[in-house]
């Protein structure tokens, strides 16, 4: 009985095993998050499976959005039509992690009431009611994010 249960587990694991297996499908990084057109080692985002996982993002108009929720908004409509280019909606988006940056204009503090002014126009709505998880976080934003105060990156699953 014991070597038929050890037989019976290992097919189970075995059978398992394509789907650890995974390939990863790199999806390129848009011209909107490549201002400068330079050859970065990253992706836009990574399919894995159903499971698609996006880069941090940062607003692609930040001259013309220079506060904390003039810039959620401006990368949450990129991060819309960036999904809606690869089949999802925010409806597939089952997290979301936002990095603050210190925003001069608010004596250096995040600003996580502008962020959240935002963020609310794009979920928990009337016309899209879904609230993926999220963390929030403040961070020292690089140099090279062009003045940016926000970032954001998501994980979204595309359904079967």
């Amino acid at each position: 009985m014991k070597i038929s249960g050890l037989l019976l587990a290992s097919a189970m694991l075995a059978g398992s095993m394509p789907a650890l297996a995974q390939t990863i499908k790199e999806v390129p990084l848009p011209a909107s998050q490549n201002s400068n057109n330079s050859v970065l080692p990253i992706a836009g985002a990574n399919w894995v499976g159903n499971t698609l996982y996006v880069s941090g993002w940062l607003d692609p108009d930040i001259k013309s959005h220079p506060d904390t929720k003039s810039q959620t908004e401006g990368i949450l409509k990129d991060l819309e039509a960036f999904l809606a280019t690869q089949k999802l909606t925010f409806r597939n988006v089952a997290m979301v992690r936002v990095f603050l940056g210190a925003d001069p204009a608010k004596d250096n503090k995040m600003d996580v009431a502008g962020m959240t002014a935002a963020y609310t126009q794009f979920f928990g709505t009337k016309e899209q009611p879904h609230k993926p998880a999220r963390t929030t976080l403040s961070v020292v934003l690089p140099a090279g994010a062009r003045g940016a105060l926000v970032e954001i990156d998501l994980v979204a699953v595309r359904e079967k």
